[in-house]
């Protein structure tokens, strides 16, 4: 049995009849689906290499669909499983949420089912109704599959991310560890030693080293609370403004000033994206304190528009971002960019040498299946910001 334009069907027709109908089809199909991506806004479109391979998916699957049905022969998944995988990994690479691949696949049968029930189901009565059920379980069960298939890269990367994450948190102990508890109990022993060899022969002096052993000792003792912060404070049944407000209380020096300020930040958040976030968050503050040499800090948490704001800045001695970036330092960024993808956010950089640095993290709220994470007012809004320039949004 072929297929016809006009939806009939014949026998005794020649297999390159076949093929021109085949091809009419999924040209019919991906047509459709272009619109309705395009009408839901969908974040897919952005990318041509990404809609290109939207489009040979929209054609394995019609071709699927086909072979089940009895129509062409039986398609061969070493191609067409292979390009699930392969736009699955695209998109994790460049950061599509998964709500925008459910979102792309509801858009397909919605585009694939009319035009296949049309041309495989022109019957009227109860064997048309028979066989529209079979070409919509085909159309579904193809795409399921390949949905399936392409969440695996994504499922990969995140755990990817997360590992990185973590390792990036042990590192960053390790060397709290070395650098500065250890190198301090270090020089507190090389003192208290200087102190038994002046002791008797130059009292002053000796005192003096006592005097730099205690200093070293207490130093040592912040730097411990501080690390031990890091490591057990969370924000468990807090507010994330509350529990930002405790660490900024233990950590941050008397002589630095601080302001927190928040507005709706935790409407719509898990407590697991909560902790996250506070992770995040509190390691701007860190780095602030710990390379700005600035005298005030300030953080804000705004949740609008289905958006949470987050904003950490300082009046502090800022960086180049771009050499910072060429140069491939600043892990602690890295590692805040790496947290913010986990939560379908984004991190964005801004910094002035002598006039200090503003980290700004964007989390979605709330997800709309219909626009994924981000908002276009968020989306506008990062753009707005990225035309201003200084900003790094490698992340």
């Amino acid at each position: 049995m072929a297929l016809h334009d006009d939806g009939q069907t014949g026998e005794g027709t020649t297999g390159a009849d076949d093929e021109i109908d085949r091809e009419a089809l999924r040209a019919e199909v991906v047509a459709s689906y272009r619109a309705r991506l395009r009408s839901a806004g969908s974040v897919v479109l952005g990318e041509e290499a990404v809609a290109e391979q939207l489009v040979r998916q929209a054609g394995l699957v019609v071709d699927d669909v086909l072979s089940r049905c009895g129509e062409i022969p039986p398609e061969d998944d070493t191609v067409s499983l292979p390009l699930s995988m392969e736009l699955g990994a695209t998109r994790a690479e460049q950061g599509v949420h998964p709500t925008q691949s459910l979102l792309a696949a509801a858009l397909m049968f919605e585009a694939a089912f009319p035009v296949l029930a049309r041309r495989l189901a022109p019957q009227e009565g109860e064997c048309g109704r028979d066989r529209a059920v079979t070409v919509g379980l085909e159309l579904q069960r193809s795409i399921m599959v390949r949905l399936a298939v392409g969440s695996v890269p994504y499922v990969n990367f995140l755990l990817a991310k997360l590992l990185s994450a973590h390792q990036d948190e042990r590192h960053r102990i390790a060397r709290d560890l070395h650098d500065r508890i250890a190198h301090g109990m270090g020089v507190a022993l090389q003192q208290l030693d200087l102190y038994e060899v002046y002791r008797d022969d130059d009292p002053e002096r000796a005192a003096g080293n006592l005097a730099m052993a205690r200093q070293a000792i207490n130093e040592g003792l912040q730097s411990t609370r501080r690390l031990s912060a890091d490591l057990w404070e969370r924000v468990g049944d807090d507010s994330l403004e509350t529990a930002l407000g405790k660490y900024l209380r233990v950590t941050v020096p008397r002589s630095t000033r601080t302001t927190l300020t928040a507005s709706g930040a935790d409407a719509g958040l898990p407590w697991e994206v909560r902790e996250e976030l506070y992770i995040l968050l509190r390691e701007a503050v860190r780095n602030a304190l710990l390379h700005s040499g600035t005298a005030e800090i300030h953080v804000e948490l705004e949740g609008l528009d289905g958006v949470l704001r987050a904003v950490v800045s300082d009046r502090g001695r800022g960086f180049d971002v771009a050499a910072t970036r060429a140069a491939r330092s600043g892990g602690g960024l890295l590692s805040m960019r790496e947290r913010a993808a986990l939560l379908g956010g984004t991190v964005n950089l801004l910094s002035t040498v002598g006039e200090g640095t503003t980290v700004e993290v964007l989390v979605p709220l709330a997800e709309d299946p219909a626009i994924g994470p981000w908002s276009a007012a968020g989306r506008s809004i990062a753009a707005e910001e990225e035309r201003a320039g200084g900003v790094d949004r490698s992340g």
